[in-house]
């Protein structure tokens, strides 16, 4: 919990030493809970990968609802053709939009974003 009684959901593996001065709580849990499974990812393991994480996405989102059961999360996962493959989760912020917006990637040849909330 922070000076203000914000109470933060980060993975365990977080190294943040102190929750003074957060401004945009969003982006903190975004950036702390944000796990690259692979790298270099190639086209062809892109398309493998959707049903993947999409399967993560899910199995993530009902841990912490089951976890948190008074809590509500976004999980995002990113597939990224010549980048990586990301998980990453931050609850829903009262005044704060989601940390990624999946419409601004419709588009997007050779980045991925799967959303789920809850």
């Amino acid at each position: 919990m922070d000076e203000k009684g914000n109470e933060y959901v980060v993975c365990r593996g977080s190294v943040c030493k102190s929750l003074t001065g957060i401004d945009d709580k969003t982006a903190f849990e975004a950036l702390e809970n944000h796990v690259h499974l692979l790298d270099c990812i190639n086209q062809k393991e892109a398309k493998q990968l959707e049903s993947i994480g999409f399967d993560l996405g899910k199995a993530l989102l009902a841990s912490l609802k089951f976890t948190y059961p008074d809590k509500n999360f976004y999980v995002f996962v990113t597939i990224h053709i010549g980048g990586s493959f990301i998980i990453r989760f931050h609850q829903k912020w009262e005044g704060e939009p989601a940390y990624i917006n999946p419409d601004d990637f419709k588009n997007h040849k050779k980045e991925k974003i799967i959303m789920f909330q809850g």
